[in-house]
């Protein structure tokens, strides 16, 4: 070979992989390693990692964009984020954008509250074929989306980790928010803690009104009073919980135990409780909901709720993805949560009270 030839051979680059080679490496035919590489029945599981074993082994890629075209679907999930300093979703994101990516799709992000008409030019995307789904993370979803479920058109919706005031259809992956409020304020009072109060959060919001049913319904459960004075009507930020306690220590009581609607209004309680010289849980209990990081190191580490944030995200992906790749119907999924429990609400006989 002469050093001309030898320098073309060189420049010459190697072939890419076909499905046609796919499809001899694994034993199978070249539509069915289509099938299996876009996710479509009728493929077996096994035959799946089969392909994809053989097309990692001989270094192919997926031409997304043909894929795409050929599909007629964008391989984009829309996940509608009410707050992004709200310390429940960035967690919820990364699992999220995790199991997106393994079912083959990526994932925009659009933060409602800075402003809510931004949600309107998504809504054309989905309708134009750029989004293929969406994944509702509150209660807010966005007006033109109703009126189209309203009218009877079918779009590949599925809300999670807050329920919705009205359904409207849509799909959810949830906890039992009421149910799992009943579990903490029933610690409470097998803990020995009679006069429990609430800090509720918004009074309109969905998820507020749900954990604040739980603590009722765990009162009622007990034979204990639950009167509407036993309840705060704040927020869910730290500076909710701070004036929760500025205001309490003004009565001429307190009561023995707080159940807090989420982990942030809890911190700005204890806080604030300290400030005035209060105890936690010696003068007063206190437990919160969410259980976020910092739940877990504070002085004390604080009682809570779990959300199975991870497996929110894993589920509510897989079903947004079956109601894009399929003409079925969502259906509720409820999981379970968790009782955390900590110092910050132990048992009432071993306190210096």
């Amino acid at each position: 070979m002469t050093a001309k030839q030898t320098k073309q051979t060189e420049l010459t680059p190697q072939r890419n992989p076909t499905m046609a080679d796919i499809a001899r490496l694994a034993g199978v035919s070249a539509s069915t390693v289509s099938r299996a590489l876009a996710g479509l029945p009728p493929i077996t599981e096994e035959t799946r990692q089969r392909v994809e074993k053989a097309a990692r082994d001989a270094g192919y890629t997926v031409n997304r964009h043909a894929r795409s075209l050929r599909l007629r679907r964008s391989g984009m999930m829309l996940v509608l984020i009410p707050d992004l300093a709200n310390p429940n979703f960035p967690d919820l994101l990364m699992h999220i954008d995790r199991a997106a990516f393994e079912c083959g799709y990526d994932i925009m992000i659009a933060h409602t509250a800075i402003d809510p008409g931004r949600s309107d030019r998504f809504v054309d995307e989905l309708l134009a074929g750029g989004i293929d789904g969406v994944l509702l993370t509150s209660d807010y979803c966005p007006p033109r989306l109703l009126e189209r479920l309203d009218a009877g058109f079918r779009l590949p919706i599925v809300r999670t980790l807050s329920p919705g005031s009205v359904t409207h259809g849509i799909a959810s992956v949830q906890i039992d928010e009421v149910a799992a409020a009943f579990d903490v304020v029933s610690h409470l009072i097998e803990a020995g803690y009679r006069k429990v109060m609430h800090l509720g959060g918004p009074e309109e919001e969905v998820v507020a009104i749900a954990r604040r049913k739980g603590w009722h319904d765990a009162l009622h459960a007990h034979g204990l009073p639950h009167e509407d004075a036993q309840v705060l009507h704040g927020g869910f930020l730290i500076e909710d919980g701070r004036r929760a306690a500025d205001f309490l220590v003004t009565q001429a009581s307190i009561p023995e135990a707080i159940f807090c609607s989420n982990d942030e209004s809890a911190y700005g309680l204890i806080a604030g409780l300290k400030e005035h010289g209060l105890r936690v849980p010696d003068d007063i209990a206190v437990a919160g909901f969410d259980d976020l990081a910092f739940s877990r190191v504070l002085d004390p580490p604080l009682t809570t709720v779990r959300l199975p944030r991870r497996e929110m995200a894993e589920a509510s992906v897989r079903m947004l993805k079956t109601l894009i790749e399929s003409n079925t119907t969502g259906t509720d999924e409820v999981l379970r949560h968790e009782l955390i429990i900590r110092q910050s609400t132990q048992p009432l006989e071993k306190s210096a009270r």
